[in-house]
């Protein structure tokens, strides 16, 4: 059920933490280019021998009018996405020791789709 809420995530959709509070709206969103979003809004990853089991990011851009900090979200943290917003399963506070203020280290191989 998660994976087809993960094709509807889309820029500009409000990004809250596990408490409700915003954190900031998607900029963009990048998946790895060998996984394809069907008609259906499933993802579906590409079978190939040796590919590493990357999540895709949501780059959330956050502060007043996106001018603070960039965070940078795995899909695997989305708890439920509903049509304007998506809710992630940490509490802000959180954030900076799971890692999110940084680009993931396999960041330049996912493409975007925006």
């Amino acid at each position: 059920m998660l994976e087809r809420q993960l094709g509807h995530i889309n820029p500009d959709m409000d990004v809250c933490d596990i408490s409700g509070d915003k954190v900031g709206e998607i900029a963009h969103v990048y998946r790895h280019p060998e996984v394809a979003i069907g008609d259906s809004g499933e993802s579906s990853p590409a079978t190939i021998e040796g590919l590493p089991p990357e999540d895709g990011v949501m780059e959330v851009k956050t502060g007043f009018l996106g001018l603070g900090s960039h965070l940078y979200i795995p899909f695997s943290a989305v708890q439920e996405t509903l049509p304007a917003s998506v809710f992630v399963s940490k509490p802000k506070e959180e954030f900076e020791r799971l890692g999110w203020h940084d680009k993931p280290l396999y960041f330049d191989r996912l493409s975007t789709v925006d």
